[in-house]
């Protein structure tokens, strides 16, 4: 074996090992879902279903495994059928591919878990406003011959008040509700007509405020 072949050998067990097929599936997933949601009308499946989450990952998985053997295939070539004097810059510029796909799924990974624990504490601020709007209202409602029925009512009501505490305040900043780091008074609050939008919603305001028009 030549100089040039144990080169080549010794190449190719440290040949570049990029990420390009897992970014070519994680772009494949999110874009398939948007484009699914787009244009589904509302008599197919919605997204949430079993069976339209997995074809959309198995199609996700089987492009990122294609992308990924070609890659492996690129290397390949470029190593052993490269001609003599041109596969080192061949492979030099593989590797630089490599690596840049390395740093950017590193970076789509983090941003994945940050995005994920926004979510997680934004849920928990909304969970507690629910939970405070119930206990006001149990305090301040009194329903004679049901006190259930405060609870029963009370849910929905404060769902809704808190999903639209929600949409005008942003994922981001509900997520530090109640921290150092958001004050309670840097957010919008909520409106009477709110409120009255969301009694209209589940029909529970007195039969004289329906009457009324303004």
């Amino acid at each position: 074996m030549d100089t040039q072949s144990r080169a080549k050998l010794r190449a190719w067990m440290h040949r570049p090992r990029g990420s390009l097929g897992w970014i070519v599936g994680i772009v494949t997933l999110l874009v398939a879902a948007s484009a699914y949601q787009a244009v589904s009308p509302p008599w197919r499946l919605p997204l949430q279903s079993p069976a339209v989450l997995l074809t959309l990952l198995a199609l996700s998985v089987a492009l990122g495994w294609a992308v990924q053997r070609a890659m492996k295939r690129t290397v390949g070539k470029a190593i052993f059928t490269g001609r003599a004097t041109h596969w080192q810059a061949r492979l030099g510029f593989l590797r630089s591919v490599s690596r840049e796909s390395n740093i950017l799924l590193g970076m789509l990974v983090l941003l994945a878990l940050l995005s994920a624990a926004t979510l997680w504490l934004a849920g928990r601020s909304v969970a507690h406003i629910v939970e405070r709007c119930e206990a006001n209202l149990q305090a301040q409602v009194d329903i004679p011959g049901d006190a259930r029925l405060g609870a029963v009512v009370g849910k929905p009501v404060c769902t809704c008040l808190a999903q639209t505490f929600l949409d005008r305040n942003g994922v981001i900043r509900l997520a530090l509700f109640e921290t150092p780091l958001q004050g309670v008074s840097t957010f919008e609050p909520l409106t009477p007509v709110d409120e009255q939008r969301c009694l209209e919603q589940f029909d529970l305001l007195p039969q004289a405020a329906h009457a009324v028009k303004p």
